[in-house]
């Protein structure tokens, strides 16, 4: 059934006459006026900010419309409850149950609660709503539940609902150098594979399709993003504070056999130029336009597929994790190849080292070995 709420990307021009991305809540393809100023104000400091509140809003928008017969600014306390019981259970009612393997995360569900939270006390400030907001001292004196969801302290109502939390999902984290060879040579297309490289050197896969081709220097392969976690980059004279990396010869060769045999073709049937390096290469509506983030997920499941790898576990972050740990265990092997700190976060766009700690593998034998070795190199330096 098509959804009458939905998030859809425009682009705006601003008053210094640049083009800027947002992410905007539709109502049969119509912006909205009040939850998209929300919006904006979300996404004023971070994009993604933006989108991550839009999309939240659009699924509890479509629950009020189909199964509580009401908009948003009629709903009360009990609707949100409802609605948080139907992302938890499904529809009871209608014997529609959520499958154990798709039940919600604990985590999402407080995201939801957050966003439905930030909004109706934000409607309640700039127009009105009738939502009642408990204070920490109410919340005590009232029964479970009711109205509680908007006081400070809701973690624990979420944690008696759902005292039963999927567990974390299961990816590969870290290619191993066969991986790499699988996935590199069962892409139908050279742009898959240039993505997947670049990935590979340790960009986010927005950063990697947000490039332009202003930004890739071949001759001396350097490559920069024009966004990184959706923020824009900084123009008229401020700061950019966007990585510039040097890229392998394997990755730049990629790039530039994509952009001179398939791209140039794509541009010059579609009529469409563009300043994206990654644009789609099949006609169709979007032909000749950039490539987006959930087209490239599905060209790399299937590519993992066909390498005979497992599908399910395979997602774009695992590209930079993997560049993590190979310079890690290359400066652990080698001395020489060390680097500091500065370089790494410089490397991955880091403002603190502490950043690595998701991307570390603590199973490296390699790493392992390094850190006995210079255990041992220190204890004969002591005899």
């Amino acid at each position: 059934m098509d959804k009458r709420f939905k998030v859809k990307r425009f682009l705006f021009e601003t008053r210094r006459g640049e083009p800027i991305l947002r992410f905007m809540l539709t109502d049969s393809l119509i912006p909205m006026l009040e939850p998209n100023q929300f919006i904006e104000m979300k996404s004023v400091n971070k994009l993604a900010s933006g989108r991550v509140n839009a999309v939240k809003l659009s699924v509890y928008f479509n629950y009020l419309h189909e199964y509580e017969r009401i908009e948003y600014d009629a709903a009360n306390n009990k609707n949100v409850q409802r609605f948080l019981s139907f992302l938890i259970y499904g529809d009871c009612n209608d014997l529609k149950i959520i499958h154990p393997e798709d039940s919600i995360c604990y985590s999402t569900l407080q995201g939801y609660i957050s966003v439905i939270t930030e909004f109706y006390k934000w409607l309640d400030r700039n127009y009105e709503t009738k939502m009642f907001f408990y204070t920490e001292s109410q919340r005590k004196s009232h029964s479970y539940f009711y109205g509680q969801i908007y006081s400070c302290n809701y973690q624990y109502i979420v944690k008696r609902l759902l005292p039963d939390v999927k567990g974390r999902r299961l990816y590969i984290k870290w290619y191993d150098e066969s991986d790499k060879e699988k996935l590199c040579s069962n892409f139908y297309t050279l742009r898959d594979e240039a993505v997947f490289r670049l990935t590979l050197e340790g960009f986010r896969i927005d950063e990697v399709i947000s490039m332009k081709l202003l930004n890739y220097n071949p001759i001396d392969r350097l490559i920069q993003p024009s966004r990184s976690k959706l923020r824009q980059s900084a123009t008229d004279g401020h700061e950019n504070r966007l990585r510039t990396i040097r890229i392998s010869e394997e990755t730049a060769d990629a790039i530039d056999k994509y952009i001179y045999e398939e791209r140039i073709i794509a541009e010059n049937k579609s009529g469409v130029t563009s300043d994206w390096i990654f644009i789609n290469l099949r006609a169709g509506k979007n032909f000749g336009m950039p490539l987006a983030y959930h087209n490239y997920l599905a060209i790399l499941k299937g590519c993992a597929k066909r390498a005979g790898m497992d599908a399910a576990m395979i997602r774009t972050h695992s590209g930079r994790s993997t560049k993590v740990m190979d310079m890690l265990e290359e400066g652990a092997a080698d001395s020489a190849k060390r680097k500091s700190k500065l370089q790494i976060m410089l490397h991955f766009g880091w403002r603190n080292i502490d950043a690595i700690q998701p991307y570390m593998n603590y199973n490296s034998e390699i790493m392992a070995n390094a850190a006995y070795s210079r255990h041992s190199e220190t204890g004969e330096k002591h005899d």
